[in-house]
């Protein structure tokens, strides 16, 4: 912070008792001395208010901070903003004053302006932001009574204070930046883990949906597969029925084709044997005229040799006569006769012989005819029925052709051929089954595979998205943790060297003191303890009932005063310290409070209604006195 970023002066108009006062400041320590009454205060309550302050002390609402009899106040800061390096402390107005006003008006309307232009309150703050001056900060600006108010705070308060006036309280929003990150990361894991976990279930939901989508499109396939396999069946066991039928067919025309030659052979063969049974009849005709008349001739030859053989009886006796001739001559004619009846006979006999010869051969031609007429007739009749079987298979064949050619158009219809061995019957019932079950998944939605793919994707997205936020928390916790430690590291850094210092100014009183941070791993819990033992008594925590007012008010201006190097304000104020202490102990700590701002480039404003001694190396001493109910202010030369 630029030196030079100091208050010029303090101008009240119509506030309090200031009808319209001009208070200089220098660099360095400015006391502000006068009685009580007189108008003391009521200057370092018009720096608060200009400054935005809430705090007023001694009233509740600002327009009771008029002065009696007036309409309207104004109270007004004039900050040096003149070049010091060639820069200057507020880069953004290029003037070498800035005058911070506000204004209030009975009616209990108030506003700012800086540099004569209406500002917001959100603009003054900023302004004072920049230049590291907070005015509700009661290290900052001490009022009356709130050395007290700072020994009985809590310790937690206490330390936020402090840290706040040295420049650290960064450290602390950082840390609850990192942390509400944190936080807002927590939260995000936690919903997108909340998120993936209903994707999740979601996700499990429509996979279930989109296996049975999966096995409706693969029975849906099947089914297709099957209606063609199922046509093409057909189609085959078609074909393969013409095919059998052209067989059947090929066959029964040999068959017939053999019939017919062998009908031709067996006419053939009836005409030899009808030839020969005629030629055999011929023969057997002549043989039996044959044999009647060999046996008519044996019949008369053997008549004619009874009839010689009884001559020849009845002559041999008779041979003495004249007879002998004739009985030699009918002897040799019975001789004769005897030997043609014999040749007869056996004439006859070979006829005979003949005849049964020829009979059995004439039996056998005409068993044989008869047989060949049988095997003819059955022929026929076999013919017959094959020239039937034969027309019917032609039938046959054309109804299954056409049976063929109406199933290959269907097919055609249903899908490219295939082949399979299968039989209809088997694709059918297969086919049928598949319809059942996909009768069951008829529930299933055609969006399922676009849900499914959907919620895939939104999962896959919730994964990435859970693995930056674990990244992201991760990162979170360790950025918060890399700020706590430099939050404590700054902070036992701090109490370290406030903690020299405190004891270096109590012994200045006779007395003794630490200064401790309690919890300082819990940002939240983390507060500042003071400790102090007077007399040579050991040092005790600082409170009310440990220690009495003024060895309290002595114990925190001590803090103050060591504390002062790290204050980062410009500017910072205190009214009437000294409540509570005894002169010694006044003397000391105002002393202290002189040498520790000789040669110091800020201001520090103390407010003081004792009497002041020995006041070499203050550059500023103004005196305020209450005249006729205005007060009035002088600056010592």
């Amino acid at each position: 912070m630029s030196a030079n970023a100091l208050i010029r002066e303090i101008i009240l108009e119509n506030f309090m008792s200031h009808e319209y006062s001009r208070i200089p400041f220098r660099p360095g320590l400015n006391l502000v001395c006068g009685p009580n009454g007189a108008g003391k205060s009521s200057i370092l309550l018009g720096i608060a208010v200009a400054l935005g302050q809430t705090y007023t002390e001694r009233s509740r609402r600002l327009s009771d901070l008029i002065r009696r009899g007036k309409d309207l106040g104004r109270v007004s800061v004039v900050f040096d903003n003149s070049l010091n390096n060639g820069k200057r402390p507020i880069a953004s107005v290029n003037s070498d004053t800035i005058v911070l006003s506000r204004y209030m008006s009975r009616d209990g309307t108030y506003w700012h302006e800086v540099n004569n232009r209406t500002v917001t309150k959100g603009e003054v703050l900023r302004l004072l932001g920049r230049l590291s001056i907070n005015p509700d900060n009661m290290l900052i600006i001490m009022h009356q009574n709130m050395v007290d108010l700072f020994g009985a705070i809590d310790a937690r308060e206490r330390l936020k204070l402090v840290e706040e006036a040295v420049g650290l309280r960064e450290y602390r929003e950082l840390i609850f930046e990192a942390r509400e990150k944190l936080s807002h990361t927590l939260s995000e894991e936690e919903s997108i883990r909340n998120l993936l976990e209903k994707a999740q279930e979601t996700l499990r939901y429509w996979e279930g949906e989109y296996q049975r989508f999966q096995k409706k499109q693969e029975l849906g396939e099947r089914k297709r597969d099957l209606e063609i396999e199922y046509a093409w069946a057909k189609c085959i066991r078609q074909e393969e029925a013409v095919e059998n039928l052209h067989s059947k067919l090929d066959g029964l025309k040999g068959e017939l084709r053999e019939v017919v030659e062998e009908i031709d052979e067996n006419s053939k063969r009836e005409g030899e044997l009808e030839a020969k049974l005629k030629e055999l009849e011929f023969e057997l005709d002549s043989t039996y005229q044959q044999l009647i008349e060999r046996e008519r001739a044996h019949a008369e030859t053997d008549t004619r040799a009874k009839l010689l053989e009884g001559l020849c009886k009845s002559l041999r006796p008779l041979t003495g006569t004249g007879l002998s001739e004739i009985l030699e001559h009918l002897e040799a004619e019975l001789k004769r006769s005897q030997g043609g009846l014999h040749e007869a006979s056996a004439r006859g006999k070979e006829t005979r012989s003949k005849l049964v010869e020829i009979k059995g051969e004439n039996e056998r031609a005409r068993g044989a005819y008869i047989n060949v007429r049988v095997k003819g007739a059955i022929l026929g009749v076999r013919r017959e029925l094959l020239e039937k079987d034969v027309s019917g298979v032609q039938s046959e064949l054309r109804r299954v052709r056409r049976e063929l050619e109406h199933l290959e158009r269907e097919a055609r219809q249903v899908g490219e051929r295939i082949e399979t061995e299968r039989k209809s019957q088997e694709v059918l019932d297969e086919l049928k089954l598949t319809n059942i079950q996909l009768a069951s998944l008829a529930d299933v939605s055609p969006d399922v595979e676009r849900m499914y793919l959907s919620y895939k994707s939104t999962l896959k997205e919730l994964e990435a998205k859970a693995e930056i936020a674990a990244a992201n928390r991760k990162r979170a916790l360790e950025a918060l943790e890399l700020r706590k430690q430099r939050w404590v590291s700054e902070v036992n850094k701090l109490i370290q060297e406030v903690r020299e210092k405190y004891v270096e100014v109590l012994s200045r009183v006779n007395a003794l003191g630490d200064v401790r941070i309690l919890n300082i791993q819990d940002i939240d819990e983390a507060g500042l303890e003071l400790l102090v033992g007077f007399k040579g008594a050991a040092p005790q925590v600082l409170d009310a009932y440990t220690q009495s007012g003024g060895e309290r008010t002595t114990a925190i201006m001590c803090f103050l005063l060591a504390l002062q190097q790290r204050i980062q304000s410009p500017i910072r104020a205190i009214d009437e310290f000294e409540a509570h202490l005894d002169p010694r102990n006044r003397e000391a700590i105002l002393r202290g409070i002189i040498e520790l701002m000789k040669g110091e480039a800020t201001q520090y404003i103390v407010i003081t209604p004792g009497q002041l001694v020995n006041l070499e190396g203050v550059p500023n001493v103004i005196t305020v006195q209450n005249i006729a109910g205005s007060s009035q202010v002088k600056v010592a030369v």
